[in-house]
């Protein structure tokens, strides 16, 4: 062997040694990534990515809020190869949120192999497995990638679990359920998503990191983390997207991303104003039956009715009701109660009953305030809250015509009936009315999920987690526009007045007299 060749074969095992102990300098010296018109070249990491790597190192559970488009898919291939290509029997699952991003994963760290150098190659471990999920290596080392809904961590003994867009995996409740065996068992978890919106599991997560109160250690980077962007760029980024679209992809601080991300329905800077008309509420409890639905009192108790103003003679409310099915750790059932007059909230039912009490609870709730008109949706279980409120004889209940295309004939509707195409005009309702300043939202936990109700790529529209709150705040406000419609208005109620005993001759055929009906028996 020459010199030449001794020397070419000290310094590939210096550099061997060096790059099995710093991925900062094995990426950089031997990795190679796919870059849009210029095809496979050699990674140059930024100082967001070396800070990144390092996070990665010292922290066993890290979670990355992070712009788009920042090359951390692409490190992470890189990181996790580097594990398993210098050291035996590492298991890393990778779970990202459908088929063809979990393939990507794989795809990328394949690229990055099959370009090292030959030397490096001949020298690390082979691949003994090679597909299109998973890369397993002679050193027992292997990589799994695949959708969450797959729940790839379930029952497995990783030493690394990464989860990609954790904000917009499918089921991510269930997946951190599969993912924190694997944590405790003493593996490690790298989390990594753009924002969106607030309010879901992966804004849970974050919020538990930045207050200490979990395992994860936070770390941001904002769309300057690639030193290619400058003011000029998001400046341009700017004009281009719609304001939510640019928090999500490329925000600017941690708050932005969450506060404006997600495509909300409800526009942050609306809401933020309602912040000043938040109070808390003067009476909490139930509405205790004293001789019937129709008599109550409030009585003081860790109840499901919060009431901020108290029924006032002559005045108009309107109630809006959303109910679930009932069940104590399922959805809840809410009631907004709304003074015509004035837009404000006055009250907020909120809790857990079966749909046919839920209709008594609202039955009080209208008789005291005056005969309210209340809004129920009708579909599911709303069924049989109309059908109590109807039993108890409840005056105003909203209903409309609505003509049966079957039969081409108009038919009376009871309730609210929300489908595709009612849905938006019920929320672009009170969309119009918070932004005209008409209606006025009173409790931290209507805001939050006013906050939290998003629009999907679909253009549906849901709350993360629940969104009870904001349907039943939508029926009330939508009902205020219906309060003087005769076809809903109650019915003059002369019980015993002259009136009413002459409407009892009329029914009897006119043959009839006060105390005739009276018998006196042996």
């Amino acid at each position: 062997m020459s010199v030449a060749e001794k020397k070419a074969v000290l310094e590939r095992e210096l550099q061997w040694r060096k790059a099995s102990k710093d991925p900062v300098f094995f990426l950089e010296h031997f990795w190679h990534i796919r870059v849009p018109g210029k095809g496979a070249v050699p990674m140059k990491l930024r100082q967001a990515q070396k800070d990144g790597l390092a996070h990665w190192r010292d922290n066993r559970f890290s979670l990355t809020l992070k712009a788009r488009q920042i090359g951390w898919t692409t490190l992470v291939s890189g990181y996790q190869f580097w594990l398993c290509f210098f050291t035996d029997h590492i298991e890393v699952i990778d779970v990202s949120r459908n088929e063809d991003e979990a393939k990507q994963i794989i795809r990328k760290t394949k690229l990055g192999y099959d370009l090292l150098p030959n030397w490096m190659r001949e020298r690390g471990p082979g691949l003994a497995k090679d597909n299109r999920e998973e890369l397993e290596f002679t050193n027992g080392s292997r990589i799994v990638s695949k959708p969450s809904r797959e729940n790839p961590a379930r029952g497995s003994s990783a030493d690394l679990v990464v989860v990609d867009e954790w904000a917009f995996l499918p089921n991510p409740e269930e997946a951190w359920a599969s993912i924190e065996p694997v944590a405790d068992a003493g593996g490690s978890i790298i989390g990594l998503s753009t924002a969106n919106g607030g309010g879901n599991f992966f804004h849970e997560l974050w919020v538990g990191a930045q207050t200490k109160n979990s395992r994860f250690v936070p770390m941001f980077h904002p769309w300057s983390a690639s030193e290619t962007r400058d003011q000029a760029w998001y400046e341009q980024k700017r004009r281009e997207l719609p304001s939510w679209q640019l928090a999500q992809e490329y925000p600017t601080t941690a708050e932005e991303a969450f506060v404006r991300s997600g495509n909300p329905v409800f526009d942050p800077d609306v809401l933020a104003t309602q912040r000043s008309y938040l109070r808390v509420p003067k009476h909490v409890g139930f509405l205790h039956e004293v001789t019937s639905v129709r008599n109550v009192e409030l009585r003081p108790a860790d109840g499901p009715l919060s009431v901020w103003e108290l029924p006032t003679v002559g005045e108009l409310y309107t109630i809006g009701a959303d109910t679930s099915e009932g069940l104590e750790h399922g959805d809840y059932s809410s009631a907004h109660v709304i003074k015509h007059s004035t837009g404000d909230v006055v009250a907020h039912w909120h809790g857990h009953v079966a749909p046919d009490l839920f209709g008594v609870e609202l039955a009080k709730l209208g008789w005291w305030y005056n005969t309210a008109l209340v809004a129920p949706e009708s579909n599911n279980h709303g069924v049989s809250v109309i059908g109590s409120l109807r039993r108890l004889s409840y005056p105003r209940i909203y209903r409309q015509k609505r003509l049966n295309t079957t039969n081409n004939a108009w038919a009376m509707e009871w309730g609210w009936k929300t489908t595709a195409r009612t849905k938006p005009e019920l929320i672009n309702r009170i969309v119009s009315s918070l932004r005209e300043g008409e209606l006025f939202v009173v409790d931290e936990a209507t805001l939050a999920e006013l906050r939290t109700y998003r629009r999907d790529e679909r253009g549906r529209m849901s709350g993360s987690p629940f969104d009870d709150r904001v349907v039943s705040l939508a029926l009330a406000e939508y009902a205020r526009d219906r309060v003087h419609d005769p076809i809903i208005q109650a019915p003059a109620d002369d019980y015993l007045t002259l009136d009413w005993w002459a409407q009892q001759g009329v029914e009897q055929d006119g043959d009839w007299v006060i105390g005739g009906h009276l018998s006196r028996t042996g």
